[in-house]
């Protein structure tokens, strides 16, 4: 259990530095003079280094044991923030962005790993829940924080927090994790066969096209909010923290789902749950009591995604964990991408019921992806 907590810590290492550079935008913006473009490039240089390295990282790294892995991710981590915290220039920061992107991409899909070979198999949904609880924790808490220190003593000093709690990590999990974890390794053939595969190509993409549903409305959650509400600030922080406990309960109960019924049906929970709670967000009208209960659940029945997706993915092929893990990983901010782009586009279009009518269309071709993929997999089951 000591080891599931570390590797937590360390995800929520990794939390902090995917989503807390959202609550500092504004101030790094306006001392680096970025256009509403650059700005956004920000999170953009994250996502694409993220989504292209860790497949790539998991690959070249394959042979190497888990801790180094794990080292080695929690350094680049550190090495990203310090090149982030002295940018001066657009270039510098975004290099620092990918850097940073690069040690999150190594690290997490290595922690899932040590976390299902450190357990019985009958734990593995729980010890995933465990692990991945960092990263929701860090959504709930993560840009709340950043803001409050960037608007209070710079956003630099964040990012050298992150640094400098990074480095302190990389000797905790040097010092704790095992040398040797019976992980197979990974190759670059590996992933090329991976890719090549339709049934774990298939399986892998159910990542994409469920979560890109419910990036549609999460990219304009605030916006939503204070349409239904009329509330402030206050209240819009306060819901979208609802949300995030939502997702941190959510995240506990794919792994106990996962563990007393299947990956498979606990993944179709994931998939069909979030449906009615996106359209009723989007589509009737609701107060601050009715959107708690409303965004509670979205975040819970949606984030039971995170345990279910991995643990059937191992289940399909075991021989091939490491890549398989760091392919979801990357099609996690795929399905951002294709989210947020199509939130634009529904939004412009059609405002807040376009984007109910964009989540729902997108779930439910979610919805009978994952139907094909079970099929095609044969319903193999962790």
């Amino acid at each position: 259990m000591a080891l599931l907590v570390l590797l937590s810590l360390g995800m929520l290492i990794v939390g902090f530095g995917a989503f807390g550079v959202i609550g500092v935008i504004t101030p790094i913006s306006r001392d680096l003079a970025l256009t509403p473009v650059g700005a956004g490039w920000i999170v953009s240089a994250y996502a694409f280094a993220y989504a292209i390295g860790s497949p790539l990282g998991a690959s070249i790294t394959g042979r190497l044991d888990r801790r180094t892995v794990l080292v080695i991710g929690m350094g680049l981590i550190a090495a990203g923030a310090l090149i982030t915290a002295v940018a001066a220039h657009p270039a510098v920061l975004y290099a620092g962005r990918i850097v940073l992107a690069a040690g999150a991409g190594l690290y997490s899909p290595a922690a899932a790993g040590v976390a299902m070979m450190a357990v019985p198999a009958a734990q593995r949904g729980r010890a995933l829940a465990t692990v991945y609880a960092g990263l929701t924790v860090s959504q709930v808490i993560g840009i709340p924080a950043a803001g409050y220190i960037g608007f209070t003593i710079g956003w630099p000093w964040l990012f050298i927090a992150i640094a400098t709690v990074a480095v302190v990590m990389a000797g905790a999990l040097w010092l704790r994790v095992p040398a040797r974890i019976a992980i197979a390794p990974a190759t670059l053939g590996d992933l090329a066969r991976a890719m090549t595969d339709p049934r774990l190509a298939l399986a892998v993409l159910v990542t994409v096209t469920v979560m890109g549903a419910a990036w549609i409305p999460y990219t304009f959650l605030s916006p939503i909010i204070e349409e239904k509400t009329g509330g402030g600030a206050g209240l819009v922080a306060g819901l979208l923290i609802v949300y995030g406990v939502g997702s941190v309960a959510g995240n506990a109960l794919g792994g106990f789902l996962v563990d007393r019924i299947g990956a498979n049906r606990t993944l179709m929970i994931a998939a069909t749950g979030p449906l009615p709670m996106m359209a009723a967000l989007t589509f009737i009208p609701w107060g601050p009591w009715l959107g708690g209960v409303i965004l509670f659940l979205w975040g819970m029945l949606g984030w039971t995604i995170g345990v279910s997706q991995q643990a059937r993915l191992v289940a399909l092929d075991p021989a091939r964990m490491q890549v398989l893990l760091s392919l979801n990983a990357a099609c996690i901010y795929g399905g951002a991408a294709l989210g947020a782009s199509l939130a634009g586009l529904a939004k412009s279009l059609g405002g807040t019921p376009g984007l109910g009518i964009a989540a729902l269309g997108l779930g439910l071709v979610g919805v009978a992806h994952l139907a094909l993929s079970l099929k095609l997999g044969g319903r193999r089951d962790y």
